[in-house]
């Protein structure tokens, strides 16, 4: 009898530890997934907005707010990480046209920002 008390509390033990463990996941944090701050350069005679949406350093799909770039300089899109060696939708508008998007890759790199040029 003792031994069959025995294998019941184990068994209980066991399967309280797996499903707890479903039950409260761990949060990811940022060195679970390499990722970059994007700096986009504006070579274009307009002002430029733009935005981003894709994976974060949490691995969790985001987007950004709206950031601005003046004519011919560049602008970091600050405490926004994004996942690298994946795409990212990258929206932009100039001040004279209409919203587009295109798809922006973000390579793996050492750096803490990676930076592209929209004309």
């Amino acid at each position: 009898m003792r031994d069959i008390k025995k294998r019941f509390a184990v068994t209980v033990l066991a399967a309280g530890a797996v499903l707890g463990g479903l039950a409260f996941p761990t949060t990811a944090s940022a060195d679970d997934v390499a990722a970059v701050q994007i700096t986009v350069c504006n070579d274009s005679d307009a002002k430029l907005r733009f935005w981003a949406f894709g994976y974060n350093q949490f691995n969790d799909w985001d987007d950004s707010p709206i950031w601005y770039a003046n004519p011919h300089t560049c602008a970091t899109a600050w405490n926004y990480w994004w996942k690298q060696n994946a795409s990212i939708e990258f929206h932009y508008k100039f001040s004279n046209r209409g919203w587009a998007w295109r798809p922006q890759y973000l390579p793996r790199t050492s750096s803490q920002t990676t930076t592209f040029h929209v004309s």
